[in-house]
């Protein structure tokens, strides 16, 4: 479904590459979560998919069309809700329907659909100011599925939220992923996140190390993340990103 061939970025005025010669292929339907050291370019990769920015070298393909600047086929969920204050819940849901051009009752039928699918089709005309952190990521989450996108990218939506709060909502994406059947990537500093939603986990190395390598993860869901299948495969991921941050401190701070 979406393929990168040996991508690459670069920003002027920087010493090197943010991002080296990565090459994957994520699947129709997959969940897929890139973890790594700060600086490594996770959040870049978001970017290049998305078609905000472009690739200083290599090639990104969706359905083996490239892609060459921002469509509504990806969707980007950030770390902020980046919903619009002075909208209430539903209609920041509608708002990029109406840009598209869907009738009223479009309109109204998918945003009361995935606001029911994210658990607030209660709180549909509240203003945003009185919805929780959480809450926020909810209605965002619903405004990105309802323009049916077929990749949802999320660059750490549940970092800013409190260690509860962002439990509940991981078991909720969980379920509401496995609903709505889209396909995901994730990135995460949370290894632990990552395991729980993905499919694969990929790691990105420091520097010019690029992709480093691709975790499968078979454990069965649910997930219980004090299992010790769940625990073994949490403490490799941990070393091969730990290494990486060991190699981007040094790298930081060797002459």
């Amino acid at each position: 479904m979406l393929e990168l061939k040996d991508v690459s970025k670069q920003y002027e005025g920087h010493g090197g590459e943010v991002l080296t010669a990565v090459s994957l292929t994520i699947e129709e339907g997959e969940f897929f979560s890139v973890v790594g050291p700060s600086g490594c370019g996770k959040s870049t990769l978001l970017n290049l998919v998305a078609g905000l920015e472009k690739p200083t070298q290599g090639s990104i393909r969706m359905d083996g069309k490239p892609v060459t600047g921002p469509g509504n086929d990806r969707i980007m969920m950030f770390q902020d809700s980046a919903l619009f204050p002075w909208l209430n819940v539903i209609e920041n849901v509608k708002f990029g329907l109406n840009i598209i051009g869907c009738s009223r009752e479009e309109q109204e039928e998918r945003s009361h659909r995935y606001l029911k699918l994210v658990k607030l089709d209660k709180f549909s005309n509240y203003r945003i100011h009185e919805l929780s952190g959480g809450m926020r990521q909810r209605v965002a989450l619903a405004r990105a599925l309802a323009m049916d996108c077929r990749v949802l990218l999320m660059d750490e939506p549940f970092s800013a939220l409190d260690k509860q709060t962002t439990n509940i909502l991981r078991e909720e994406l969980a379920e509401i992923c496995a609903v709505a059947k889209r396909t995901v990537i994730l990135v995460t500093h949370s290894v632990e996140e990552a395991l729980f939603l993905s499919d694969r986990v990929a790691v990105i190395g420091a520097g010019k190390t690029g992709l480093k390598r691709i975790y499968s993860v078979g454990i069965p869901r649910p997930r219980q993340i004090g299992s010790e299948e769940f625990l073994k495969l949490r403490r490799e991921i941990l070393n091969d990103v730990r290494i990486e941050v060991e190699q981007s401190e040094k790298g930081e701070f060797d002459e």
